[in-house]
């Protein structure tokens, strides 16, 4: 947070929402964002852990301990994600002298520059969330049944933080004056895209065939 010594990861959870929720959070809808993956992940891992598993064999245990691990990865990058500052850089770059066109170009560049640090962000968060559907999928079909509703709160959860920061990033394009770098943008969110909803899809396949 811009305005707290600390980091997010340092603060306390009524300290980050209170923050998120105040006028002046620099960069809170990414932030949100990667908790919301961030909690989705943390909710698998939860299940992932449990000494239940679907059929209680071998298999099912060593799936389950190869997701938390790759899960346990996902989440800590999501953690990095939400200390990333971008929005400072852009505040500086916007703030630089232009009385001259020579000043007026190297504002310009930097402006372009920050933006393309924060579009960064979104598609950092877009991608572990995109990863974390995909583990979703292995603990559905791993875990015990019992568990299914907190793997389909998890699954939610990082929909919601995939689709939050595709929306943040769709609505920076229009910012960007590099028109390869926009078409790079929009090729790499309509791949995620693809994953992620293959990824949800797969999860909720298996969710759905599970007995009340």
């Amino acid at each position: 947070m811009t305005k707290n010594p600390q980091g997010p990861s340092e603060i306390s959870l009524r300290g980050f929402i209170e923050a998120v929720g105040s006028a002046e959070e620099a960069h809170g809808a990414v932030s949100t964002g990667a908790v919301a993956g961030g909690l989705g992940t943390s909710l698998l891992l939860m299940v992932a852990a449990l000494p239940q598993t679907r059929s209680d064999s071998v298999t099912d245990r060593t799936k389950l301990i190869e997701a938390a691990t790759a899960l346990t990865e996902v989440q800590q990058q999501l953690i990095e994600t939400i200390e990333t500052e971008t929005a400072l850089k852009l505040f500086t770059a916007r703030n630089l002298p232009q009385a001259s066109d020579a000043q007026r170009s190297e504002r310009q560049a930097a402006i372009q520059f920050a933006l393309h640090a924060s579009a960064d962000v979104p598609v950092e968060v877009m991608r572990l969330c995109a990863r974390g559907l995909e583990l979703a999928a292995t603990v559905a079909a791993h875990s015990a049944r019992p568990a299914s509703a907190d793997v389909q709160l998890g699954v939610a959860l990082l929909q919601a933080g995939f689709d939050g920061s595709r929306s943040i990033l769709e609505g920076k394009l229009s910012s960007f004056t590099d028109a390869v770098y926009v078409t790079s943008v929009v090729d790499e969110i309509a791949r995620l895209s693809d994953v992620a909803t293959a990824a949800t899809g797969a999860a909720k396949s298996v969710l759905k065939v599970l007995p009340a």
